[in-house]
């Protein structure tokens, strides 16, 4: 805009000199003058017009680092789902297979619950005994909360721990044939847990319980131990 201005009146000063040095028509004066002010009106013009594109090119600035903040997050968002959905198909898989083995061998299965329960609840009692501690007490109120930790399993179709306070492990088994079938394949998973110690033959425990949910053909299995009933 100051360069604008300079020139402007630059421009006068050199048409109005000119008049100082050499004589002219009033016609001719007339004109310049015209000319000159017609010049100037373009000059107001684009400096208007600048001032406007200065503006637009602040406003453009600051949508660009918005833009850029936005596609940051965006990115970060997209690259989140994109796990969380890889998560959700593998585990949809496993899933499946899983509930095809149960629903092929639930047939040939004849064995209850309770006989899984109680298969379980033995083969702790004697991995306890093998390391020199005091077998397990069925837990009546430990057995309440073992059913419904078991049944929340089945009906959100993930592993979740009950919010007893105790030692605690959980599991699913499907494509057994027999309760010790079942109980083995717990177990198995137990023992290479880093929390087996802790929560399979844990001396501090007195009771314990083991509850069962089944559903098509799947079971779902946490086992409670405490030092209260």
């Amino acid at each position: 805009m100051r360069k604008i201005a300079i020139f402007s009146m630059l421009l006068a000063f050199i048409i109005f000199g000119a008049f100082s040095c050499a004589k002219v028509s009033q016609e001719e004066y007339d004109r310049l003058k015209g000319e000159l002010s017609a010049l100037q009106g373009q000059l107001a013009t684009m400096q208007a017009k600048l001032v406007d594109a200065q503006l637009l090119q602040t406003q453009n600035e600051t949508l660009g680092k918005q833009y850029a903040a936005l596609k940051s997050d965006f990115d970060a968002l997209q690259a989140n789902y994109e796990e969380l959905n890889n998560k959700y198909e593998a585990m949809s898989e496993q899933y499946e297979k899983l509930l095809k083995a149960a629903t092929e061998a639930e047939a040939a299965a004849e064995f209850s619950k309770e006989d899984v329960e109680q298969a379980i609840f033995k083969l702790i009692n004697e991995e306890r005994t093998g390391k020199g501690v005091t077998e397990l007490e069925w837990g009546v109120n430990l057995y309440k909360w073992a059913l419904e930790n078991s049944r929340n399993m089945a009906t959100y179709k993930r592993y979740e721990y009950s919010s007893y306070a105790s030692w605690q492990e959980i599991h699913w088994a499907a494509g057994h044939n027999s309760a010790e079938g079942v109980a083995n394949s717990a177990m198995i998973v137990w023992r290479d847990s880093l929390q087996y110690d802790r929560n399979i033959v844990n001396s501090v425990a007195i009771y314990g319980a083991v509850g069962v949910y089944q559903e098509a053909g799947i079971y779902y299995i946490p086992y409670i131990s405490s030092p209260f009933r």
